[in-house]
């Protein structure tokens, strides 16, 4: 999910019409300006706006909305007047809430029987701050006592009234990011809006594990991009602690279905060279820890293993931008990558060139 995307879930909330059920009523009221006018409900996801009905009000500007709410997380909302502003909603089933709204605009309104709405309500309102350091204490303020609440989310990725987010990716502000994220995982395992948080949490770590592996290769004297990834030990290993010997880094997978297959022909090589200077860097994109140990284990792997356990997502691949597995990359003793995807009947004769 983009910050575009989940931005959509900030902006304002809503609710289905029904009769009857199990949910969320809401009664309304346009105070003024609200005679004949077409409410649009949609639900907030993750990808953005789904519509879902719509309600007009009455010539007193009141209306009745049903939530046809089952689920046992919160759901964001929203009540978009036609030609006007919306109300942003945050609630959970069975709630009975009251909306009392000025006007058409939507600007100014009064919520009530909707916890999660209420606390929508109040960072919203710290969006309208126009101090930027004061609206940003007050953001994490706000953060920091309601992190169980997906109301949280609000501060974290909507756009403030001068047009900048609050918090950006930097190593700084992730951490409200990874705050929030932990506590509403915990609390909302199955939340959609908790699940999509989780994974900009881990993007901006990938991201950010990247930097540091490019900041690392500014200094290196080899050609060679560097890695530093764990063992099946635990042990984090250096790419660049092999310097000097004839190395076959390789990238592949333990539910990769020819793995045995390439393994068992590479051990044929390794065995034969290994004294004499050959070395294989193994970089396994799985992310299930027992499966790689246990594959690892099993096909008595004697190179170097390393795993970072985020698969595709690991900033190894970014970094030697692999396009698929199995691929390998042949470097020289001076540190040159001299071959890249050496089929398997080739690697002994490529690699007795470079010995």
């Amino acid at each position: 999910m983009t910050r575009k995307q989940i931005l959509a879930l900030t902006v304002a909330a809503g609710l289905l019409v029904g009769c009857s059920g199990n949910g969320v009523t809401i009664r309304g009221e346009i105070a003024e300006g609200g005679k004949d006018r077409t409410i649009v409900v949609e639900r907030i996801v993750p990808a953005g706006a789904r519509f879902v009905d719509s309600v007009r009000t009455d010539r007193h500007g009141k209306f009745n909305l049903f939530l046809e709410q089952t689920s046992s997380t919160p759901e964001f909302y929203s009540l978009r007047i036609a030609g006007g502003g919306s109300i942003p909603l945050l609630t959970e089933a069975a709630e009975k809430v009251v909306l009392r709204i000025a006007d058409s605009t939507g600007a100014v309104y009064e919520v009530s029987g909707s916890e999660g709405s209420a606390l929508v309500q109040e960072a919203n309102g710290i969006l309208q701050e126009a101090d930027p350091i004061a609206r940003k204490q007050a953001a994490a303020i706000f953060i920091s006592q309601h992190t169980g609440s997906l109301a949280a989310i609000v501060p974290l990725y909507q756009i403030a009234t001068d047009g900048s987010f609050l918090f950006t990716d930097d190593a700084t502000d992730v951490v409200y990011f990874r705050m929030v994220s932990d506590s509403l995982n915990a609390r909302y395992p199955g939340s959609p809006y908790a699940q999509a948080l989780a994974a900009d949490v881990q993007s901006f770590d990938n991201v950010a594990t990247a930097g540091r592996m490019v900041e690392a290769n500014r200094d290196n004297v080899v050609s060679f991009p560097d890695l530093d990834m764990p063992d099946v030990l635990g042990k984090r290993r250096k790419l660049s602690e092999l310097t000097g010997k004839v190395i076959l880094l390789s990238f592949t997978a333990s539910n990769l279905p020819e793995l045995k297959i390439l393994n068992r022909e590479l051990a044929e090589v390794y065995e034969k060279y290994a004294a004499q200077g050959f070395e294989v860097y193994q970089v396994s994109l799985d992310a299930n820890k027992a499966q790689w140990i246990g594959s690892v284990a099993e096909q008595r792997l004697p190179w170097i293993s390393v795993c970072d356990l985020r698969g595709g997502d690991s900033p190894a691949v970014k970094l030697y931008n692999v396009q698929k597995i199995p691929a390998n990359f042949l470097i020289d003793r001076e540190g040159n990558i001299v071959r890249r995807n050496v089929a398997s009947t080739g690697i002994e004769e490529a690699v007795k060139e470079l010995l």
